[in-house]
């Protein structure tokens, strides 16, 4: 008996997160793949949609969201200096 309601309990708690499981690989397919970096990398930048908080101290990757002049969606991932360390020039 303790079985079976362990079996249904996990069979109803499943199909009521299928929806939202359903919706994240939708946006998930929607979202530009993200694309590090280099140096001499041609980029085509139309408009910025997202740029990074840089308050931390240190280096550290960060991404950058644009749109590129035929419409397309790009996430570019770069490193980044932080503005957020004390008593540095």
């Amino acid at each position: 008996m303790k079985q079976s309601l362990k079996t249904t309990l996990t069979a109803l708690t499943l199909t009521a997160l299928s929806p939202f499981a359903m919706t994240a690989s939708a946006d998930m397919k929607n979202m530009p793949s993200v694309q590090d970096y280099t140096y001499g990398s041609k980029l085509d930048i139309a408009q910025v949609t997202h740029t990074p908080m840089l308050n931390f101290c240190g280096v550290r990757p960060v991404q950058m969201s644009y749109v590129d002049h035929m419409g397309n969606s790009h996430t570019l991932r770069y490193e980044a200096t932080g503005s957020a360390c004390l008593g540095d020039n």
